[in-house]
């Protein structure tokens, strides 16, 4: 647990390279969060293969806890497990600190020379620095999403809390 009985999380981003043998090398400071919360078993997995989603395997088996628990199947949740089942493969990070992308994922993503990984709270991405530059940084972020995004966290944030 990291300060205040809160556990550390995936913050910023981080330019990464992919070797030969398609290995990557985690940003110290997201592995120091894997390693202390979380241990060394992951999930990687994408649902359109145009990006990798990095799960420590506590969060991956929460998400299946939730999915399992859903009595009614959603053509979108099916999709989604079949999507992320294709995708999906258990790793672990090796002792140098890196992890084995496999090489239908490193296709799919176009994992070459130049990486972004993004910390997303409690997982990460793994995209293609210029594949997310194209995608996301063309454009702005304007004021109404500003605007959902700041109601959306208020309410969240009236909820009570259950510690």
């Amino acid at each position: 647990m990291g300060q205040n009985g809160m556990n550390e999380r995936f913050r910023g981003s981080y330019i990464a390279k992919i070797d030969d043998r398609g290995r990557v090398k985690i940003p110290a400071k997201y592995l120091s969060v894997l390693e202390k919360d979380f241990g060394r078993e992951v999930y990687l997995t994408s649902v359109n293969g145009d990006h990798i989603l990095f799960y420590p395997m506590m969060v991956w088996q929460e998400i299946e806890k939730k999915i399992a628990a859903i009595p009614m199947r959603d053509p979108d949740l099916e999709e989604f497990v079949s999507r992320s089942s294709f995708w999906g493969t258990e790793t672990e990070i090796d002792s140098k600190g890196r992890i084995l992308i496999p090489p239908d994922l490193r296709a799919g993503s176009k994992l070459e020379n130049s990486l972004l990984i993004l910390g997303k709270i409690d997982y990460m991405v793994i995209w293609n620095k210029e594949v997310f530059e194209a995608r996301y940084m063309g454009g702005q972020f304007g004021d109404e999403k500003m605007h959902k995004v700041s109601r959306m966290l208020n309410e969240f944030s009236s909820l009570p809390r259950h510690e």
